[in-house]
């Protein structure tokens, strides 16, 4: 080796570590440092490796200036038709991890590491800018449900992604079922508590939702629709409770008062939305909220004949104290902006107003909490008979972990579910303007939570 290149390898380690010792050339000039930093390896020298990739960046293609690898499409749910917002979409640098068992806070940031990913807009759409080449695995993930599709990119031009059958044109859905696709395609464990005079199980039919177990909340022994257990036996048993993760509980009569009133009951509820749990209750059932202490300072209803603070920190208010026999609606303002632009997607579901028409609603808000301690969101407000103008539908997050909804309103917008017909047959084909506001909410209530800080 010459002195020369000895020398040059003794700089370059000087510049990349500091300090060396053991060279006992002479220190180089000016000159000879800037042939050491722009000459080409000689034969004999020693250079520092590149950096080694990992998993898919090492698919990573090297683009022309001004380009880029891309992928673009839409997501839509189930039926194939309603574009999902706000679900994470991405390419995993590694194999895809399984969702771990049971509940858990599925917060924003938990995905998987990622070559790259995306939120997908009110339409569904998204584009993942700076995809590997090639074949890769494709992931849309809302919560607890996902979709894995295989996809395969050109270099450095713009490609789409590819369109699953009964779908729109250039767009993916997600799982009706589990491993309806592939063997890590899933849905969330989802529990429906019927009601009277709700039917919630209709809206996530025609979502596109095949896998749910429906419990009874209805008369003790009805088998319309048929039902695994009933309500009580799933509120008593912490174990099963928890092994879902979202509970609905539809408006229904007061078959069940006495069950909420049971500290057991009430303590299985608060660790169910504390350990990641979502909770979507309508109308009546607002008892599955009221009645649980930890809940009491984000949403309370009327009358509110407790004395002190206007949230309900003194207490839970009565079971039943709020069911009302006067029913209102209206035209009912929705506050979310990506929410107008969703429903205005939808023909005939809101007005140049930002309005939505509503019927058969029972139960009033008396507030919903504004304090930065129990922070709640509210999406749709309107007239509330007597009581003016009110919350209508309420979201929380409980422990940066778990989610609870709340809307005054049923999916029956005449309040009358059909005893004739055996469900599915008593659902009706296609959606009221309110079942749309409850389908773009139950995608928030499945969606992850943001987490502390």
């Amino acid at each position: 080796m010459t002195g020369r290149s000895v020398a040059t390898m003794c700089q370059v380690l000087l510049l990349s570590l500091g300090s060396l010792s053991g060279c006992s050339v002479d220190r180089p000039q000016l000159e000879d440092v800037d042939t050491a930093m722009t000459d080409g390896p000689r034969p004999g020298d020693m250079s520092i490796p590149p950096p080694v990739c990992k998993g898919r960046f090492c698919d990573l293609p090297k683009c022309p200036p001004g380009t880029t690898t891309e992928l673009t499409g839409k997501l839509f749910a189930g039926n194939g038709q309603d574009p999902v917002p706000g679900a994470a979409v991405f390419v995993p640098v590694d194999n895809l991890p399984e969702f771990p068992p049971g509940l858990g806070c599925d917060l924003c940031n938990d995905i998987p590491p990622a070559v790259t990913q995306a939120i997908t807009g009110f339409d569904g759409s998204f584009r993942l800018r700076g995809t590997p080449q090639g074949n890769f695995p494709l992931v849309a993930r809302l919560g607890r449900f996902q979709r894995v599709v295989q996809v395969t990119a050109q270099a450095c031009v713009e490609n789409t992604v590819p369109t699953d059958a009964g779908v729109k044109s250039g767009g993916i859905r997600l799982p009706k079922r589990n491993r309806e696709f592939v063997s890590q395609d899933y849905i969330p464990r989802i529990a429906v508590v019927s009601g009277d005079y709700d039917q919630i199980e209709c809206v996530l039919k025609r979502i596109g939702i095949d896998e749910l177990d429906m419990y009874n909340g209805r008369a003790v022994g009805s088998r319309n629709p048929p039902a695994i257990a009933e309500m009580g036996t799933l509120l008593s048993d912490e174990a099963k409770l928890l092994s879902y993760n979202i509970l609905i509980v539809n408006c229904t009569d007061n078959q069940y008062q006495s069950l909420l009133a049971t500290p057991q009951v009430k303590k299985n509820l608060e660790k169910f939305v504390r350990s990641g749990g979502r909770l979507y209750v309508t109308d009546w059932a607002y008892d599955v909220i009221e009645q649980v202490p930890e809940f009491a300072p984000y949403l309370c209803f009327e009358p509110q004949s407790i004395a002190g603070p206007a949230m309900c920190l003194a207490a839970s208010e009565k079971p039943m104290a709020a069911d009302s026999r006067s029913y209102y609606g209206g035209q009912y303002r929705v506050l979310d902006k990506e929410m107008v632009k969703w429903l205005e997607q939808m023909p005939g579901v809101i007005n140049r107003n930002g309005q939505v028409a509503v019927d058969y609603s029972f139960v009033v808000v008396s507030k919903a909490s504004d304090d930065a301690k129990t922070p709640t969101k509210v999406w749709v407000d309107g007239p509330a008979g007597a009581f003016g103008n009110r919350p209508q539908t309420v979201t929380f997050d409980y422990n940066a972990c778990g989610r609870v909804h709340f809307s005054t309103y049923n999916t029956e917008p005449d309040g009358v579910v059909d005893e004739s017909a055996r469900w599915p047959a008593s659902c009706k084909p296609t959606f009221t303007p309110q079942e749309r506001l409850l389908e773009y909410l139950f995608f928030n209530i499945a969606s992850c939570v943001q987490g502390p800080g």
